[in-house]
């Protein structure tokens, strides 16, 4: 397969950890900048990325990159781009812009001179253009401004990827899937250390460490926007998907629950509910000790091992 250039977006501070997943992927030519991290690769490298990583947030395909002092600089370059050849006439997208330091007085205005650009390019190649929905698209391209660069981007990952698929109902304020990754990670958490969430909210913490203990892939459960462009691959796709599958560790329900060595409580039993129902709906509910308990009066599971906090 031939190369492609690829930004992984992630929580800040993850970065580090991010590029050691993507190398570990087989992905090259690593630029990392504060968000993210830039990488080579080919469409099957760009499937496992979405699937397998625990850090990223969206994988986007780059396809455009150049100078640009004026917003009809940014539009000729996006008119320029075979889009009909990237995604189909009848997918809805959406644009998103973001910047830093550009001196373009509106994002919004850019933001749609993009739009005009992708829509009069499809009219021109198939005599029709795509519709917009900037709720659920079928296709997100995305832009990036800085003081003289654009970038340009096709979302290979639809839904961010700390959705993950698997958790259903949750509580207030509850940490997005990606971040919790990442802490356990820092936290020098392995599978089989014994781990205490005593403050579990809905449980993001635990269904982190459970899918990192028995090896599942963090986007099993889910689809990609990959699926929806033209150069989607099905059969190379199938081939990853399996083999991820394939590699996941059965939950040994024959075994004690201490097995894993995961444990998780909450003084409010809402929470304990919903944390429960969250493992049970992924699977994962014989993974983890759970339990009902005042932060205060949580004994130790174990002497040693990780405490974390929802």
């Amino acid at each position: 397969m031939s190369q492609h250039q690829f930004f992984a977006t992630c929580p800040r501070g993850l970065e580090v950890l991010l590029q050691d997943e993507l190398s570990g992927l087989g992905a090259k030519s690593f630029d990392p900048t504060d968000g993210g991290v830039g990488f080579a690769g080919d469409l099957s490298l760009c499937y496992r990325a979405n699937l397998e990583s625990r850090m990223a947030t969206r994988i986007l395909w780059r396809v455009g990159k150049g100078p640009y002092t004026s917003e009809e600089d940014i539009y000729k370059a996006a008119y320029a781009l075979p889009w009909h050849s990237w995604f189909d006439v009848g997918r809805d997208f959406m644009v998103k812009v973001t910047a830093s330091k550009s001196p373009l007085k509106s994002l919004e205005f850019i933001t749609l001179r993009i739009k005009d650009a992708v829509c009069d390019r499809f009219r021109v190649a198939v005599g029709s253009r795509p519709y917009i929905d900037t709720k659920q698209p079928d296709v997100r391209v995305h832009a990036y401004l800085t003081d003289s660069i654009y970038e340009l981007f096709l979302d290979t990952s639809g839904a961010a990827l700390f959705q993950r698929g698997l958790r259903r109902a949750s509580v207030e304020a509850p940490l997005r899937e990606n971040l919790a990754a990442g802490i356990l990670k820092l936290s020098g958490w392995k599978p089989g250390v014994p781990l205490l969430d005593p403050m579990c909210g809905s449980g993001t913490f635990l269904l982190e460490a459970a899918m990192m203990a028995l090896d599942i892939a963090p986007g099993s459960g889910r689809s990609f926007g990959f699926e929806k462009l033209k150069n989607f691959d099905a059969a190379a796709w199938q081939k990853i998907r399996q083999k991820d599958l394939d590699r996941a560790k059965p939950l040994d329900k024959a075994k004690p629950i201490e097995f894993q060595k995961i444990y998780g409580s909450d003084t409010d039993l809402r929470a304990v509910r919903v944390t429960k129902q969250n493992l049970q709906q992924a699977g994962l509910l014989d993974a983890v000790q759970l339990a009902k308990a005042d932060i205060t009066e949580v004994v130790p599971p174990a002497s040693e091992g990780v405490l974390v906090r929802s």
